[in-house]
C-alpha cells in the first residue's frame, strides 16, 4: 500500500513595503513614523497655503497660486527637518504665512494691517524660553530705533508697516539673529531694486515693496 504524504498548504504572507524594509533593517521603524509626520506637516501646509491663497485672492491681493502652495511646502519640510516635529517648526510655519499674507499685500498697495504685527509678536512668547525676553526687548527696540531713524532721513519714504514687520521679527527671534535678519532683509531689497530699476529704467527714488525682502531675511536666519 503506497502512501502519499499530506503536505499542508502554506499561504505565503506578503508584508507591506515598509515593514519589509524594517525587517531587513533598511529603514528603521522610528525612521518611518518621523517620515510619515514630516509628509502629514506638509500637507497641512499645503492645505493651509490654499486657503490662505484663497483668502488673498477674494481680497484682490497680488499672488500666484502655484508659488503659494510650492513655497508652504518646500517651507514645512525645511523647518520638519531643522526642528523636527516641535513647537518651533509650527511657530516657523505660523510666521511665514502671516510674512507671506504681509508681502503680497505690500505688493499690492504697499499697506499692511496692524493685526500682522500684533499676531507676530504674540506668536514670539514660544521664544522666550530659547532666546530669552531680554535679547528679544533689545532686538525689538534696536530695530525700531534703526528704522525710525532710517524712515526720517528718508523724508517718509520708509513706510510704516515696514519698521512694525521688521520690529516684530526681530523681536520674536532675538537681538542677534533680529538684527542680522534685518540687514540681510534691507540688502537683499537694495541689491534687487537698484538691479531692476537699471533693467526697467525706472527712478531711483521711486517707493518699493520692502516686506517681501525683509520676510525673506527674517525666515532665513530662523533656521539659524
Amino acid at each position: 500500500m503506497i502512501i502519499n504524504p499530506i503536505i499542508p498548504t502554506v499561504t505565503p504572507v506578503v508584508q507591506p513595503v515598509f515593514q519589509t524594509f524594517v525587517a531587513e533593517n533598511i529603514i528603521t521603524w522610528e525612521a518611518f513614523v518621523l517620515i510619515l509626520k514630516i509628509i502629514l506637516v506638509a500637507t497641512a501646509a499645503l492645505v493651509v497655503g490654499l486657503f490662505l491663497n484663497r483668502n488673498m485672492e477674494k481680497q484682490g491681493f497680488v499672488t500666484n497660486k502655484a508659488f503659494t502652495l510650492i513655497a508652504s511646502t518646500v517651507m514645512a519640510l525645511g523647518l520638519s527637518l531643522r526642528f523636527g516635529l516641535s513647537v518651533y517648526t509650527f511657530q516657523g510655519m505660523f510666521l511665514f504665512f502671516l510674512l507671506l499674507y504681509a508681502s503680497m499685500s505690500d505688493l499690492t498697495d504697499r499697506h499692511v494691517a496692524n493685526h500682522i504685527s500684533i499676531s507676530i509678536l504674540a506668536l514670539s512668547l514660544i521664544s522666550v524660553p530659547t532666546v530669552g525676553f531680554v535679547s528679544m526687548l533689545v532686538g525689538g527696540a534696536v530695530s525700531v530705533a534703526i528704522q525710525l531713524g532710517i524712515t526720517a532721513l528718508s523724508g517718509g519714504g520708509y513706510g510704516g508697516a515696514d519698521w512694525k514687520i521688521s520690529s516684530a521679527c526681530a523681536f520674536l527671534l532675538g537681538w542677534q539673529r533680529g538684527l542680522f535678519g534685518m540687514v540681510l532683509g534691507l540688502l537683499i531689497g537694495v541689491i534687487f531694486t537698484c538691479v531692476y530699476n537699471k533693467i526697467k529704467n525706472r527712478d531711483m527714488h521711486e517707493g518699493f515693496a520692502l516686506i517681501p525682502f525683509i520676510s525673506i531675511g527674517m525666515m532665513a536666519v530662523f533656521f539659524i
